[in-house]
Formats: structure tokens, sequence, C-alpha cells
């Protein structure tokens, strides 16, 4: 085993509930099996020359989860995980959270997600091509840019503890979006994305919640599908123009004042312009700093 000192340190912020899912669906048993575990794939992973990864126990615990303490699979994840990294550097390389072009994508609201949880305690990602900023679409560095933010935002979303155990969903609004859409959609680009959001990223994707979304995206869905897994096309939902199911899936507290109805008076995640000025605000924060110049140190050194 390799242990290192900061393996006394960890302690789950996991509540009882949490626990019982972790034991039940991730198969951890107790403290001592988790650190067993992550000691044990941290040894393997300093035998790999060709591999710089970060070995703090946080870190590690996060690909044992995502497979279930699978040695095999957590090595294949994390493997995976700075394999595509290093392939696709103009997303990952470099990147500052506190770059004013990063915190003007997340100011338009793309993608937002509230500070709460949904009633199954997963968090909930919001996706809005109302906010989709066209002129971003038009260059490769403007879709770099975007991608490169959505990703952060994932590397931002993996320091909660209870969302890498219990999940995250997405909700995507397709309001608003227009044919000149198709033009500039990159399906290589999405491809790579796929291949990261399933292969690599250490994250549980419970549910992809699609709403008002137009045939000519359903098209562009099917060109993807060859490349997604039969998880990924099973938890994919499209809802039309009712947000009932999934209102009944999630909890309506979760929700934005906006998609909320006008007769609806109980609590709510608060307006859009709120929540994006949440989610903007931790990447000025020194840790997520520290997170970032982290990564960057880190990658797979010949493939």
């Amino acid at each position: 085993m390799a242990v290192e000192p900061g393996d006394a340190k960890f302690v789950s912020k996991l509540n009882e509930e949490e626990k019982k899912r972790a034991k039940d669906e991730l198969h951890e048993l107790n403290d001592k099996d988790r650190e067993g575990a992550v000691q044990a794939l941290r040894k393997w992973a300093l035998e790999q020359k060709w591999l710089i990864t970060m070995t703090d126990f946080e870190f590690l615990l996060r690909f044992i989860r995502v497979r279930k303490y699978s040695q095999l699979g957590a090595r294949e994840t994390l493997e995976n995980y700075w394999t595509n990294r290093t392939n696709v550097p103009e997303w990952f390389k470099n990147v500052d959270p506190a770059d004013e072009k990063i915190h003007k994508v997340l100011r338009t609201g793309m993608m937002y997600c509230p500070k709460g949880y949904d009633q199954h305690g997963r968090r909930v990602i919001f996706g809005s091509t109302d906010n989709l900023d066209m002129s971003l679409m038009k260059s490769k560095e403007g879709q770099d840019l975007m991608y490169k933010t959505c990703c952060l935002l994932f590397d931002w979303l993996a320091y909660d503890e209870k969302a890498l155990v219990n999940g995250v969903v997405f909700v995507s609004d397709y309001s608003g979006l227009s044919m000149e859409f198709i033009k500039y959609w990159n399906p290589e680009a999405e491809k790579k994305l796929l291949a990261y959001f399933q292969k690599s990223l250490p994250m549980r994707f419970k549910a992809f919640h699609m709403y008002k979304m137009p045939a000519f995206v359903d098209a562009l869905f099917a060109i993807l599908l060859p490349f997604m897994s039969q998880k990924f096309k099973d938890r994919m939902h499209s809802h039309g123009k009712s947000l009932v199911k999934i209102y009944e899936e999630l909890g309506m507290e979760v929700f934005p004042d906006e998609y909320l109805p006008d007769d609806y008076n109980g609590p709510s995640a608060g307006t859009k312009q709120e929540i994006i000025v949440i989610i903007a605000s931790p990447f000025d924060m020194s840790m997520h700093a520290h997170m970032v110049t982290r990564v960057n140190k880190h990658r797979v050194t010949c493939l």
C-alpha cells in the first residue's frame, strides 16, 4: 500500500442516507475499506512512469467510487482522464479560473448550476440555448472557449462529494435555438466531449432532461448515438414543451424562478441571474485557482 500523510485527514461529508447509497450502489463498506482501495490505486499509479497524476486521497477516491470499487475500472478511468485531457490541450491546458473570457461565458447563463440539490441529493446543471453566444460558435477559438468553460465547471463540481456519490442531472432548455446553429455545430468536438464524459470524468451522470427540443436537434443527436453508451441513451429524456415530469423527478425547489408556474409559492433556487452569480464566483476563489494549476501540471507523458 502507498500511504500519504493526508490520508488520515480525509473526513467524508456524506450524511447517513448518502453513506448508505455509497455502500449499496458503490460498494463502499467502511472507512478502512475506502482507505485501502485508495492506497492500492495510488501504488499502481506511482508505478506507471508514463503517467503523471495527482495522488491525494480525495482525488483518487473519485475514480474508486465512480467505478464502484473495481481497481481495474478505476485504473482505466484514471488513464482515460489524463489521456483525454492531454489529447485536447485547447480545452485543458493553461486554464485560468480568473480568466475574464471564461467569466464572460459563465455570465451568459449558457450553463449554470444551482447551489442546492434535487430531491435525490443530486446537483442539477441547467443549459439554456437562449443564452448561447452565436458569435463564439463561428470560430474554433470561440468554440474551444465554450468547451473549456464547460470542462472547468465539472472540475469545480468534482469537489462536491455529495454530487460524486448521488450524481448529477442535466436539464437542457432549447428555447429560441435557431437553424443557424446547424451551420456551426461541431460533431467532432461533441464526440470528444462525449468520450470525456463517458469514459474519463469521475462523475455519475444520472439523467439528461431535454425541454422544447426542436426536430433538427434530434437529428444532430442521431449523429452522436453510435458513440454513446447504452447507459447514456437510456438516461436521455425528451419532454416536449412540458416541465411537469421534470418537476416530479427533481422537485420544484431546485428550479430557477423563471421555470416555475406563476402560482407556485414554494422554495426555489432563486432567479436565474442570482444562480449565475453564485456559480461564477467560486472561480475567483484561490482554491479553484490552485486546483486548476495542479491539474495543468499532470498529464500522460507518452501515449
